[in-house]
């Protein structure tokens, strides 16, 4: 039994690492393209400061969950970008080659979050289930 619930800590902690590296690029990725970035976010109609707030969440939220802190807050982040992304730009483009991979992100931040729910702030382990 012991055996099952370390292989699903590594797989946990795997897919949470690979969810804080995505998000972690996205995020750099808009700051090496703010003005760009920033174009494109006020022409759908969102303030200007957006790009930055949300390159934040991405970085700073991507390193967090790399590392394991306050993985259930930023999981919620995440949830909240990709979804508003979905929504806003991909919900009409369908499933393949539209929003697929902000699912999977999303779920993949569902997963995190659910794994890390307790009263550690820092936990680079998910908790043995």
């Amino acid at each position: 039994m012991g055996e099952n619930k370390n292989k699903v800590s590594i797989s946990l902690l795997l897919i949470r690492i690979m969810l804080g590296i995505a998000m972690a690029l996205h995020g750099i990725q808009k700051f090496m393209n703010l003005s760009d970035t920033t174009d494109f976010f006020v022409s759908l109609g969102l303030p200007s400061f957006m790009p930055i707030i949300i390159a934040l969440i991405e970085v700073v939220g991507g390193i967090f969950m790399i590392i394991g802190l306050l993985v259930p807050l930023v999981s919620l982040g995440f949830i909240a970008i990709l979804g508003t992304a979905i929504f806003m730009l991909k919900s009409t483009s369908g499933f393949v080659n539209g929003y697929e991979l902000e699912l999977l992100l999303i779920v993949m931040s569902i997963a995190s979050g659910y794994a890390h729910l307790n009263k550690k702030i820092i936990q680079f382990m998910p908790p043995s289930a």
